[in-house]
């Protein structure tokens, strides 16, 4: 049933003229919906058309079931999803989908292929070496980025893109919809990130990790990556069935991490960069346990460049060593102590390394439609 559904929706998707395909949005699943609401939002209201966004998550088909101005098509993820991508006309298609042409397949037909991030990273250490390569348009968060990507293309001889200075879109949604004051004593979000590397501190020490907060009376939220439910089923079946029936535990696979960070004092990670997010926005202390480096190109030192994630996670971050873990409950009661935030530094890291900080939707939406208007006048 599911198979005839997904080609009932791409048929419908089919009879939608070329015209109304002017700006066509792309998501892998639903923990992604939040990095597009914004912009989609004001590009509606701006534009006053309807915008289509295909997805491969049914829950997406719901969530936007009373929004008129979004069409929502199911794709799938399986062969129809690649006869979608390799048939796509359109003008802009826009999307947070890296190694574009290495899995999925451009379109011949499709005008320009935009890439906007779903992390605040860096491009050289956690994404692969080709993860922009193919895109002609890439949204930056920061000058960083664009230092970055520019000299990617020149040391791998890749094609000239355009670099938009738009800034961080999830700032924009965490800015607006944040309660800031809404956090719960003593609660910890332990939000670990995903490897490729089976040595992983979700695996080898997250059970060990909740035990240990909560022997200790703290309020536990883990948070797994989308990535944990593939690649980490034993792990989390087994914090499930110890840790569930504890009052002071919460298991979280919503699709939004919103709600987790308003609760949490404090975050726990190893490299996750939603640690950014939550002292920029919130600014609440990060605790990174050191454990394994999250390395997903092994050329990424050619580029002789500091990620911007390291830079952050010296002046804000407080590191635990993984052979210190027995303290970690120490840490958490006792980190006023040991926190090293500042207001102003906060404040000044977001300006210094993020362009439109909480207006990146409006600079997009403009951007946007000013380049759709001149490709129609050209």
């Amino acid at each position: 049933m599911s198979i005839f559904k997904i080609l009932k929706n791409y048929f419908q998707f089919l009879k939608i003229p070329y015209e109304n395909k002017e700006f066509v949005f792309y998501s892998e699943s639903k923990f992604y919906r939040n990095f597009f609401i914004s912009l989609i939002n004001h590009l509606t209201l701006k534009k006053n058309k309807q915008i289509i966004f295909l997805t491969s998550d049914e829950d997406d088909q719901l969530f936007f079931k009373n929004n008129k101005s979004i069409k929502v098509i199911y794709i799938g993820k399986g062969l129809i999803r690649s006869f979608v991508f390799i048939n796509l006309r359109c003008k802009f298609m826009i999307m947070t989908l890296t190694d574009l042409d290495n899995h999925l397949k451009k379109s011949k037909y499709c005008k320009k292929y935009i890439y906007f991030f779903h992390s605040p990273a860096s491009t050289h250490l956690v994404y692969t070496k080709e993860a922009f390569k193919n895109y002609d348009i890439v949204l930056c968060n920061g000058n960083y980025h664009i230092e970055e990507l520019k000299k990617t293309e020149i040391k791998n001889n890749y094609k000239s893109k355009e670099l938009v200075k738009s800034g961080y879109l999830y700032f924009d949604y965490l800015m607006g919809e944040a309660k800031h004051k809404s956090s719960n004593k003593n609660t910890i979000l332990f939000a670990p990130s995903w490897n490729y590397n089976s040595k992983n501190l979700f695996d080898d020490y997250g059970f060990k990790i909740i035990d240990l907060l909560l022997k200790n009376d703290l309020k536990v939220i883990l948070r797994p990556h989308p990535e944990h439910f593939k690649r980490s089923k034993n792990i989390i079946n087994k914090i499930k069935s110890s840790f569930l029936g504890d009052k002071n535990f919460y298991f979280d696979s919503f699709y939004s991490n919103l709600q987790s960070m308003e609760k949490s004092q404090i975050l726990i990670t190893d490299n996750s960069l939603i640690a950014m997010e939550f002292t920029l926005v919130f600014q609440r202390q990060a605790i990174y346990i050191n454990y394994s480096n999250k390395v997903h190109n092994k050329h990424y030192k050619d580029l002789e460049m500091i990620t911007v994630d390291e830079i952050f996670r010296k002046k804000f971050g407080y590191t635990v060593d993984a052979h210190r873990i027995e303290k970690i409950s120490e840490y958490c009661k006792n980190i006023k102590m040991y926190s090293n935030l500042s207001h102003d530094e906060i404040l000044n890291f977001r300006q210094k390394y993020f362009y439109n900080f909480g207006k990146a939707s409006d600079f997009i939406a403009n951007y946007l439609i000013d380049k759709s208007e001149n490709m129609t006048n050209d």
